[in-house]
């Protein structure tokens, strides 16, 4: 009696398996990860070797294209770009609000990171390092441009399954560039603060 009892709990607990391995992995971070993000938020780059200050509302744009490394770790690679129109621009104790609209700084960043999801609250946390760039550009194309630099990325967000593989929610992120030149004393030190609509295949 008691092995056959043992014989049914296997054969239970192997069909439960069976049955998991089945589920193609619905509402569970593995395989394929791609997350896309669009919102607005605040954009402030300063020079170094000049009182300059360029700030104002930005929109911006994210997609991070990756893997599970195990089941909720993904590694990933990271594509951020974000633009202010009209930027106010300030020298010294002199500012000037809002340009004008067809002039835009700009704010770019690729780089590789990682984000682990907290189950099943399917909140998540992430970090990314990056090259960044800093640029100004109008209708007709760039105006000027900064050699590329280091950037640090720190997001967390929380979302909703809408189906087995996609989830939809809201997330944050704040970047972190110092664009160090490499032929003359323009330095730049820039920082972005972001909230995102957030979709995710997974």
């Amino acid at each position: 009696m008691i092995r056959d009892s043992w014989i049914l709990a296997a054969v239970l607990l192997t069909a439960s398996i069976a049955s998991a391995e089945d589920d193609g992995g619905r509402y569970t971070h593995d395989g394929f990860f791609l997350r896309l993000q669009l919102g607005g938020g605040y954009t402030h780059a300063d020079a170094t070797s000049t009182d300059l200050t360029l700030k104002g509302g930005a929109v911006g744009l994210n997609a991070e294209i990756g893997g599970a490394l195990t089941r909720n770790l993904i590694l990933y690679g990271k594509l951020f770009g974000t633009s202010v129109p009209g930027p106010d621009f300030e020298v010294g104790k002199l500012t000037v609000r809002g340009g004008a609209d067809s002039v835009s700084l700009n704010f770019a960043a690729v780089g590789v990171g990682a984000t682990y999801y907290l189950m099943p609250s399917n909140f998540y946390v992430s970090g990314a390092l990056s090259f960044t760039q800093l640029s100004i550009s109008d209708d007709e194309g760039t105006l000027a441009e900064t050699d590329l630099g280091g950037g640090l990325h720190l997001g967390l967000g929380k979302e909703w399954w809408v189906s087995d593989n996609w989830g939809l929610g809201l997330g944050a992120e704040l970047a972190l560039g110092r664009i160090r030149s490499q032929e003359t004393e323009d330095d730049w030190n820039a920082a972005n603060f972001m909230i995102f609509f957030t979709a995710t295949y997974n």
